[in-house]
């Protein structure tokens, strides 16, 4: 009986920390997708761009043309 309940406990274990695992990646991964636009945003601005309107993610710059 001592040992079923010893396994019961590892295999939750085992889940809990799975779970944890998946989450922190999880939570990585959207903090990484956010510094990115971020940093994509502030580069844009630096190099005299402008968002789209719409809030589309793209990077408009205008190239004046001498004639």
């Amino acid at each position: 009986m001592n040992r079923k309940l010893n396994s019961k406990i590892l295999n939750m274990n085992k889940i809990l920390k799975t779970i944890i695992f998946l989450a922190a990646l999880m939570a990585a991964f959207y903090a990484g997708m956010k510094f990115q636009a971020y940093v994509y945003d502030d580069l844009c601005l630096d190099l005299g761009g402008g968002k789209q309107p719409g809030d589309y993610p793209i990077c408009v710059m205008e190239r004046k043309t001498d004639q």
